[in-house]
């Protein structure tokens, strides 16, 4: 009697845990950001496949099979929109045809239907204008570097999954509610610890840096990027040796996903710090895998630099 039991049992197991695992809402993300956010409100009910790593460019993303699969049986896509992933997504999307992740459906979450993206010279640069092209026509799709906008954000996705996923909608509305809380704080506290960032030049290698130096309240004397994905020439780089003195300009920053070659060089003939950041949850050894550690490790490093350390 007892061995039927245990069978019975055994196969009723069996059964249920394949529906126990489809139960979990089905999260693609395009970014690591964006799919870290949604862990760190979905929890224990969700399941997240991000479209790629933190190392890798996001202006490059290899539609691979596993990630048509994903979106083949998502029930929400995160991205941060604005036109940033058209060209790589809405092929994939026509390719699976999930009705789900159409446009206008619950399942499509754009952070930029939310929160107006900010355009690639919002940050004013500093001195006259430099001779350089956006790289973000529509806007900079960059948020993550601003703790105000991903809390909003980490509201407006909770929401999104309770819509979507009702029968959870105490956990996506108690973890939103710590999310809320604890990267207000924690954005407080690295203000103050920032404050000497604020109104310092710099120069960075690529137009992802927006959010941040906004939030920080620092300024960007130059963009070495003359176009996306172009490097810099003789002349590009020229320029902004010679403007590095001139706008006192304190380090040059690039991301961890990103050639350094072009700012080693800058820093090279012009004696300031170099400073890797992390760009994205987990760029970085120390920035990650949360949003805590990764806006901490890149206040850590801002600050290095303006102590004149570099930061590889």
């Amino acid at each position: 009697m007892r061995g039927l039991l245990a069978g019975t049992l055994g196969m009723l197991l069996a059964a249920t845990a394949p529906q126990a695992a489809e139960a979990k809402l089905k999260v693609v993300a395009c970014f690591p950001e964006w799919a870290e956010l949604a862990r760190e409100i979905g929890g224990p009910a969700v399941e997240v496949f991000a479209a790629s790593a933190p190392g890798s460019n996001p202006d490059q993303i290899s539609v691979t099979p596993e990630l048509l699969a994903s979106l083949k049986t998502a029930d929400l896509l995160v991205c941060p929109g604005g036109g940033y992933e058209d060209d790589w997504l809405n092929p994939a999307l026509d390719r699976i045809g999930n009705p789900k992740l159409a446009d206008g459906q619950p399942g499509r979450f754009f952070a930029s239907d939310f929160i107006a993206p900010l355009k690639d010279d919002h940050h004013n640069h500093a001195g006259p204008p430099k001779p350089h092209d956006h790289m973000h026509p529509t806007g900079n799709p960059h948020m993550q570097g601003d703790p105000y906008r991903m809390r909003t954000l980490g509201g407006q996705l909770a929401k999104r999954m309770i819509e979507i996923d009702p029968s959870a909608a105490a956990t996506y509305s108690a973890n939103a509610r710590a999310f809320v809380k604890e990267i207000g704080a924690l954005a407080k506290e690295l203000e103050k610890k920032a404050a000497p960032l604020r109104g310092i030049n710099v120069v960075t290698q690529h137009e992802n840096a927006v959010y941040l130096l906004n939030w920080l309240k620092m300024r960007s004397a130059a963009v070495i990027e003359p176009q996306v994905g172009l490097p810099p020439g003789p002349g590009d780089l020229a320029r902004i040796i010679e403007l590095v003195p001139t706008d006192n300009v304190k380090f040059v920053v690039h991301a961890a996903y990103e050639d350094p070659k072009p700012s080693q060089y800058i820093a090279g003939r012009t004696g300031i710090p170099i400073v890797n950041l992390p760009f994205t949850v987990g760029g970085t050894a120390g920035g990650g895998p949360t949003f805590t550690e990764f806006y901490r490790d890149t206040v850590e490093r801002l600050l290095d630099g303006l102590a004149g350390n570099d930061r590889p």
